[in-house]
């Protein structure tokens, strides 16, 4: 065999390997076999035979039988193997086998350059498939979130563009777009711990893609706001899209330990011709605030409005912000009075924002965004700091030392981890008598399984603190808390103080609210209460304390320390 005739028939089987075609292995093995004229060409990767041409599948056996050996013969069925065995790297080798015609030295140099060859090519081809596996995995991990393996908000913009470019060509129709967030995360977030935050997270990325349908894109945005793309068109499909999820993600699941309960908020755009895919993101955003003030687990659609709105938000925090470094936070204190005659029992201190152009603020105007950009920390300590030095003031100077006061605090404060290390210092400093404090919590904070919660609860009853449970009966209050905690007042909501005496379902429920708080010996207090014949129907069911406009409107602290403390 001429050396030249060597290299050429070398080179071709080089020119067999293509990186367009990694599994080309069997292409290669014919050059291989034609090149000595062979029947029988095979690759062994340990004890099996990763690849192979002219060995029949029931021969297989023969050859692995004695692979170990490496002879230079063998007995198959079609007749007498000769064999020549080549390594190819640490543990594969190259065997050739021709019926009835050894092999001489030059075709088994060709055979072991071949193999050589094969191995080197071999390489080549693992490190492209490397290569290109890894340019794979760079754009993978580009465009999808890490911890919930979802698509992040790159891949949801391309998605986007595609989607928009084919409306303004007219190749589709439009599609809606569903913003989901996870209320209150954040509180949830804190009070259990990252680890179960992001447990949270990846249990509704998971709700979320059982609720669409195939085709359907769920990506992660950022943090708790997560997004659904759809080739729903319709408004109504897409509003049974957002009740779906919404109940699916509603029901409670175990993080940390704990049954914990969640809802999401939801809102709902569509992509429109003319529109960027950061205008439709934007706009179902700003849908979805617009379900969080309907009172969170709800959806809402888009509506041009709410662009104003949103700008009206940002600037509502910003002023916030403001706000409450430069003290335009103020409380106000609505007195707690006996209903039998009128005798002052206490007060709730009340936050307002004194607005240097829009004037007096009530909470309904800044509290659901002060919980949101986490301001409402500041503004209940600040209110707790206030309402202290009055109380302390009104019982040293009337000699009232059984005055109390309420003071309002969010899930969020009482959460915090240091509470208790910033309310010490202020109950020293104002020395009000123990037990004249409240803070009051609205009833479903009380019943949620959170440990901070359950643990500042009973470091404030260490400090002499008691709780008031605001706006109670609209909640879901279970008696074993009411027995566990320090439960000092039960407020009746004024819903259904203001139709008592014409409507028998609140009557009932005022009634069993009384009834309940006597049994546990726990005080009652009706609010909203303003007229004679509200008054006098509490009594008769058993009520002894009242506040409402009948006994006073929320008045500043300044007015009402000169009024009551001129009064013995």
């Amino acid at each position: 065999m001429e050396p030249s005739w060597s290299l050429h028939l070398l080179s071709e089987v080089l020119a067999a390997f293509s990186p367009e075609d990694p599994e080309n292995l069997r292409t290669v093995l014919n050059r291989v076999a034609e090149s000595v004229e062979a029947e029988v060409a095979t690759i062994l990767t340990g004890t099996q035979i990763s690849c192979s041409i002219g060995l029949p599948q029931e021969e297989h056996t023969v050859v692995l039988e004695q692979a170990a050996q490496s002879p230079k013969q063998l007995s198959i069925k079609a007749g007498e193997l000769f064999t020549c065995w080549a390594p190819i790297g640490a543990d594969e080798r190259l065997l050739v086998g021709r019926l009835g015609e050894p092999f001489d030295l030059e075709e088994r140099s060709l055979l072991r350059a071949m193999a050589r060859s094969i191995e080197l090519s071999l390489r080549m081809m693992d490190a492209i498939r490397a290569e290109r596996q890894a340019r794979l995995d760079a754009s993978y991990q580009a465009r999808h979130d890490p911890l919930t393996n979802l698509p992040n908000r790159l891949l949801v913009l391309e998605r986007l563009n595609a989607l928009l470019e084919n409306v303004a060509e007219g190749k589709t129709s439009r599609s809606a777009v569903l913003f989901i967030d996870i209320d209150r995360f954040k509180w949830i977030n804190d009070a259990h711990g990252h680890a179960a935050g992001d447990e949270l997270l990846v249990h509704v990325s998971r709700t979320l893609q059982r609720s669409v349908r195939q085709g359907d894109l769920v990506g992660r945005l950022s943090g708790d706001e997560f997004i659904v793309i759809t080739e729903e068109s319709s408004q109504e499909g897409a509003c049974e899209l957002a009740r779906r999820m919404i109940t699916a993600i509603r029901r409670p699941i175990q993080v940390a330990g704990t049954e914990l309960s969640h809802s999401a908020s939801v809102g709902i755009s569509f992509t429109e011709p003319g529109l960027t895919a950061s205008t439709v993101i934007e706009n179902a955003d700003m849908a979805m605030y617009r379900a969080k003030a309907m009172g969170r687990g709800q959806f809402s659609l888009f509506e041009p409005s709410l662009r104003e709105e949103a700008r009206d938000r940002l600037a509502l925090e910003e002023r916030l912000r403001v706000a409450v470094n430069g003290g335009q936070i103020q409380t106000f204190l609505q007195p707690i009075v006996q209903l039998a005659d009128g005798e002052l029992r206490g007060f709730e201190a009340l936050a307002r924002w004194q607005h240097p152009q829009l004037g007096l603020l009530t909470p309904a105007t800044f509290i659901a965004a002060a919980e949101e950009n986490g301001l409402i920390e500041e503004i209940d300590l600040g209110v707790l700091q206030q309402a202290c030095e009055a109380l302390a003031h009104l019982q040293q100077h009337t000699g009232r030392s059984d005055l109390r006061m309420s003071v309002n605090v969010s899930a969020r404060t009482l959460g915090a981890s240091n509470l208790i290390a910033r309310l010490e210092p202020l109950l020293s400093r104002a020395q009000i008598q123990p037990g004249t404090l409240l803070l009051e919590i609205t009833e479903s904070v009380l019943v949620q399984e959170i440990p901070s919660i359950k643990s500042t609860i009973a470091d404030l009853q260490q400090l002499g603190l008691q709780l008031a449970i605001d706006d109670f009966g609209t909640g879901y209050s279970s008696l074993l808390y009411l027995k566990r905690f320090p439960v000092g007042v039960l407020k009746i909501d004024r819903s259904f103080v203001a139709d008592i005496g014409r409507d028998p379902e609140d009557e009932a429920i005022a009634q069993a609210i009384i009834s309940l708080g006597h049994s546990l010996n726990v005080e009652v207090v009706a609010e909203g209460v303003e007229t004679e014949e509200q008054e006098r129907l509490l009594q008769e069911l058993g009520c002894t304390l009242g506040q409402g406009f009948r006994y006073g409107r929320p008045e500043p602290i300044s007015s009402l320390q000169m009024a009551y403390a001129l009064t013995p």
